[in-house]
């Protein structure tokens, strides 16, 4: 049986898939301030996954800075 994806969720994984290409596939768990993987990336957890488990947790902690880290702007 195949999910509907929202748009919102295609967009959300086609970022944080140009996101781990970026950073050429590595595990991003030992990223600063990553807060995606509770593990180490495995044959079962991939990077882009990884990166779109922290993605939705920034997005979730933006309103509340005690918990979303400071966005860094580019100069």
């Amino acid at each position: 049986m195949k999910r509907n994806i929202s748009i919102e969720e295609k967009a959300l994984i086609k970022a944080a898939k140009l996101i781990c290409d970026l950073k050429s596939g590595l595990c991003p768990i030992h990223e600063p301030g990553f807060s995606g993987c509770p593990q180490a990336c495995t044959g079962d957890i991939r990077p882009w996954q990884c990166w779109k488990i922290h993605l939705t947790t920034l997005a979730r902690n933006q309103n509340n800075p005690d918990i979303a880290p400071p966005l860094k702007h580019a100069a």
